[in-house]
């Protein structure tokens, strides 16, 4: 086993600057070799994270191919916008590299199967990073389930519900990729923080798998009523007509029988919650 590992990161807005600081670089035997991003204002932060980390300072890329053609990395860790993780992940596995990469990483069920087949022609592993996966209460729950202080569990329930309208509607000026998803895409857009943890409590791909599912999706109103009272009429985002819905509620059966209840709540006045609830 290698005493070193040596990593690339690609993508460094908010997310990826933040996970390269406080998790990365933090890591003992990891050593950041290349930081990337279109920005060329944000590589020059990344260059300045590792450098006082007490690191060499890294190669600053603003094409992820540069990364990618560097035979000295052995991982890369992909943090850019939702819409690249699916294309980004697959060229790293085809340049065997690790690859590590941010939620929600593929937008449809072929995108999914996308990652495997690239999975298996290459035998580069792939991690999806959900945190939520290891946040203390989740693993507390699941090992309570696993050891049937809840009896038999038939229903568990999650959400992310999260008032994201000040992040949304100023996502041009922060160059955020939510922006124009809120504003072509109507669906759950982010399951994974309650999905991932209910899926580890519910055997998913142990013994157990998802059947079916029925999605839907209220009306769009909170960013238009946000807009109109922050920015005002005469605001260009305040008259435009997003897609998403304010609440998306997602019922999912699996084979064994027991039912999953999601929530997508972004674009309402509330309070931050993931709802993990098991029953």
């Amino acid at each position: 086993m290698k005493e070193v590992l040596n990593v690339g990161v690609i993508g460094l807005g908010n997310r990826g600057s933040n996970l390269l600081e406080n998790c990365i670089l933090p890591q003992p035997g990891v050593r950041v070799l290349a930081v990337c991003d279109n920005y060329e204002d944000r590589r020059e932060k990344g260059v300045q994270l590792v450098t006082a980390a007490g690191q060499p300072a890294p190669r600053a890329a603003a094409d992820y191919r540069e990364v990618l053609a560097m035979p000295e990395i052995d991982a890369v860790v992909i943090m850019a916008s939702w819409e690249s993780h699916l294309n980004l992940a697959c060229d790293a596995m085809r340049a065997g590299k690790y690859t590590a990469v941010e939620v929600a990483g593929a937008y449809s069920v072929e995108d999914c199967w996308k990652l495997v087949r690239t999975h298996e022609e290459t035998g580069v592993p792939c991690m999806m990073l959900e945190n939520c996966c290891f946040g203390r209460d989740e693993l507390m729950v699941l090992n309570m389930v696993r050891q049937g202080l809840f009896g038999e569990v038939v229903h568990c329930q999650g959400g992310y519900r999260h008032d994201l309208r000040e992040e949304v509607s100023t996502g041009r000026e922060m160059r955020h990729y939510r922006f124009r998803n809120y504003l072509y895409r109507n669906c759950e857009n982010y399951p994974t923080h309650e999905l991932g943890p209910i899926a580890n409590v519910l055997d998913i791909n142990r013994g157990n798998r998802m059947l079916t599912l029925v999605s839907v999706a209220s009306r769009a109103a909170g960013l238009h009523e946000y807009l109109l009272r922050e920015k005002g009429p005469d605001y260009d985002a305040a008259n435009m007509n997003f897609a998403q819905g304010d609440v998306v509620t997602t019922i999912i059966k699996c084979a064994r029988g027991e039912t999953v209840c999601l929530t997508l709540d972004t674009t309402l006045p509330r309070a931050y919650s993931r709802g993990f609830h098991v029953q």
